[in-house]
């Protein structure tokens, strides 16, 4: 129903229905339906010159998150390229390039959004001078155009608006032609696209092939049949598409008609008409730029805040990172300490043989060891039944070997030793919360 309603002579009772029609979709849960609807009063608003609220109601489909991975791509594709001619206006056109370029992998292979997306490429580049891929652009959207409209076939009474459009790609090309100097391959084209003016029942259409008629009739100084088709773009532009490009070219070949056939009052009066429309345009889309500068400079912040706020977290989380690494080889160095309250050292020559013997796994150790250490294996054994392996793994620990050390001393692995240590803890009921080298420590005193 949307799509059905005509654009052409579409105006503000038009946009009301559509309105009524987006609201019953918001109701029943419709998210494309709605998107299709903001879409085509927004190219409404364009199409009448009101740039503002045809940013605003594209805007609306970004407020209200109506498009998402799922979304139905012909509405991700009017969105891209509806935003593209309004940035284009304001002569954004790099933004207008990279909005195209974001859905020309998806139009692919599809002849009806190739051919709309060729033609609005064909429209930059000849803003931007680079005629050659103007024309090369404006060539695959006619052929892509035709293309579209055999596979169409039976459905074309169904897309009536979409079929109309199509036929538009003829003039421009004509167009581009005219400005290239081969008046012999515009003449083709312009002859082309009046037929099917005459065969399509369409005011753009109309519009479109009378501009271009008129440009071909002036540059072969035919200059009545000029006069008439501008007349016919002029009425079209005054009550239906008001949009700037539609006024602008007319007044303008209407100025330079007139200059040419020595109307000087004609050639002036549209001189300052033209010169209006600028003033008027140039303001209204000075003040749609004030609004889009502004929502960027918002988003700017926006991310600024996130990226501070980001910054802020990493940064905590960096030094409470760094605080545990420290407490953690405090902790571990201070594993490695003799503790100050351990028995005094009479013999130092004995001490360091019990530690070299402790690193060769000397089967000798705890004998040399309880000599050091007179009782360690009493008190033990007072506590709990213990082997002798056990009693000599104790006698490890208790001389602050770590982990590490005790698994390369005695050739087994790190998680044997957790193993071992857990199962001593049991044995002689060693709370969790307590250190079990300070335990054995303990045990001496």
């Amino acid at each position: 129903m949307i799509f059905d309603i005509g654009f052409s002579t579409a105006g503000e009772a038009e946009i009301k229905k559509i309105d009524s029609l987006i609201s019953i979709c918001h109701q029943y849960g419709y998210r494309d339906c709605e998107t299709f609807g903001y879409l085509k009063i927004a190219n409404i608003y364009n199409k009448n010159n009101d740039i503002k609220k045809a940013f605003y109601y594209t805007d609306l489909i970004e407020k209200k998150n109506l498009m998402n991975p799922e979304t139905d791509f012909e509405a991700v594709f009017y969105f891209h390229t509806l935003r593209s001619v309004l940035n284009q206006k304001l002569g954004e056109r790099i933004t207008a390039l990279k909005l195209l370029d974001e859905v020309a992998n998806r139009a692919k292979g599809n002849a009806y959004f190739e051919y709309l997306l060729d033609w609005q490429y064909a429209g930059l580049y000849n803003e931007m001078n680079e005629q050659d891929k103007a024309l090369k652009a404006y060539k695959n959207a006619y052929l892509k155009a035709k293309e579209y409209r055999r596979t169409e076939g039976l459905s074309s009474r169904k897309n009536k608006n979409k079929i109309s459009n199509s036929y538009k790609p003829t003039s421009y090309l004509a167009g581009m032609y005219l400005d290239s100097g081969k008046i012999d391959s515009a003449r083709i084209y312009i002859e082309e696209s009046l037929r099917d003016a005459k065969k399509v029942n369409d005011i753009g259409l109309q519009y479109v092939a009378s501009l271009f008629a008129a440009k071909y009739y002036v540059k072969v100084k035919d200059y009545t049949k000029a006069k008439q088709n501008l007349w016919i773009c002029k009425n079209i532009a005054v009550n239906d598409y008001k949009s700037e490009n539609f006024q602008k070219a007319v007044i303008t070949d209407l100025m330079n008609l007139y200059e040419q056939t020595g109307g000087k009052d004609s050639a002036d009066y549209y001189s300052r008409q033209l010169l209006t429309l600028q003033n008027f345009n140039e303001n209204q889309n000075k003040a749609q730029r004030d609004i889009l500068d502004k929502k960027k400079l918002e988003e700017d912040s926006n991310k600024t805040r996130e990226r501070n706020t980001l910054i802020y977290l990493c940064t905590g989380l960096l030094l409470g990172f760094v605080l545990v690494y420290l407490l953690y080889i405090r902790k571990s160095r201070d594993k490695n300490i003799i503790p100050t309250d351990a028995p005094v050292v009479q013999d130092n020559d004995l001490f360091e043989q019990v530690i070299m013997m402790a690193k060769e796994n000397n089967p000798e150790f705890l004998t040399r060891f309880n000599d050091y250490c007179p009782g360690f294996s009493e008190k033990l054994l007072e506590v709990a039944d213990l082997k002798s392996s056990e009693i000599r793994f104790c006698a490890y620990l208790y001389l602050n070997f770590s982990t590490k050390d005790i698994a390369a001393y005695t050739f087994i692995s790190v998680r044997t030793v957790q193993t071992k240590k857990y199962r001593l803890r049991k044995k002689l009921n060693i709370p969790n919360e307590a250190d079990i080298y300070l335990w054995l420590t303990d045990l001496l005193k």
